[in-house]
C-alpha cells in the first residue's frame, strides 16, 4: 500500500486536491486555503519541528535540496532565473533591494518566508496575502518559460523532502501539519501566479508590439 507521501509522488493531481482539508475536494483552491485551520497541537508540532530543522542552517540545506531536485525535473529553471534577473537589473535603481538571482537566493528567500509563517501561525491566514504576492511576482518570469506547473512541482518535492526528515516523519500529526501548510503555500503561490499571468496576458493582447516598417 502506498504511503501518503508516496501517493504524492505517483499522482499528478494538484496539491490542492491531494492535500485538501476535506475528502470531498469540491471547494475552489482559494476558499480551501482560506479555511486552513491548524489545531493547537499542530501549531506546536510545526514550531518544534521547524526550529529543529532550522537549527544550524539545516532548513536552508533542505531548500537547496528541493531546488536541486526541481532543477532536475525542470532543466530550464536555472536559465529562467538568470534571464529574469538580468532583465530586471537593467531597470532597477541602486537603492532597490538585492535581486533574487539564483537558486541559492531563492533558497534563502524561502527560509525567510517559512520563518515568518511559523512565527505567525496564530494568524496564518493573514500571511496568505504575502504568499500570493510572491506568486504574482513570479509571473514576470513567464516570458522566460516559467510555468505554474513548476510551482506545483516545488510543492510536491517540498512535501517529500521535509516529510522525510526524522523530526517530521515519525509523528503522524507532524506529517499532516506540514502537508497542510505546504499545500496551502503552494496553492496560494500558484493562485497569485495564475492571476498575474492572466492580467499580463490581457495587457499584452490590448497592447500588441508595434511592427517596424520595412525599408522597401
Amino acid at each position: 500500500m502506498l504511503t501518503l507521501l508516496g501517493k504524492i509522488a505517483h499522482f499528478r493531481e494538484p496539491l490542492s486536491r491531494q492535500l485538501s482539508l476535506s475528502d470531498t475536494n469540491v471547494t475552489p483552491q482559494i476558499s480551501r486555503c482560506a479555511k486552513l485551520n491548524l489545531s493547537v497541537k499542530q501549531k506546536k508540532l510545526l514550531r518544534q519541528s521547524f526550529n529543529a530543522m532550522n537549527s544550524g542552517g539545516t532548513f536552508l540545506k533542505l531548500m537547496e535540496k528541493i531546488f536541486r531536485r526541481l532543477e532536475t525535473k525542470c532543466p530550464d529553471m536555472r536559465s529562467i532565473f538568470l534571464t529574469t534577473a538580468f532583465v530586471n537589473s537593467l531597470s532597477r535603481e541602486r537603492q532597490t533591494p538585492p535581486l533574487v538571482k539564483t537558486e541559492y537566493d531563492h533558497c534563502k528567500c524561502m527560509v525567510g518566508i517559512f520563518e515568518r509563517l511559523i512565527e505567525n501561525l496564530e494568524n496564518i491566514n493573514e500571511q496568505l496575502t504575502m504568499i500570493r504576492h510572491y506568486g504574482e511576482k513570479h509571473a514576470q518570469m513567464a516570458e522566460s518559460g516559467f510555468t505554474g506547473a513548476m510551482i506545483e512541482q516545488f510543492g510536491e518535492i517540498s512535501v517529500f523532502v521535509i516529510g522525510s526528515q526524522d523530526v517530521v516523519k515519525f509523528n503522524h500529526e507532524t506529517v499532516k501539519a506540514w502537508r497542510l501548510l505546504l499545500a496551502c503555500v503552494t496553492d496560494e503561490m500558484k493562485v497569485g501566479f495564475d492571476r498575474m499571468s492572466r492580467i499580463n496576458g490581457r495587457r499584452n493582447s490590448c497592447n500588441p508590439p508595434s511592427t517596424v516598417p520595412s525599408g522597401n
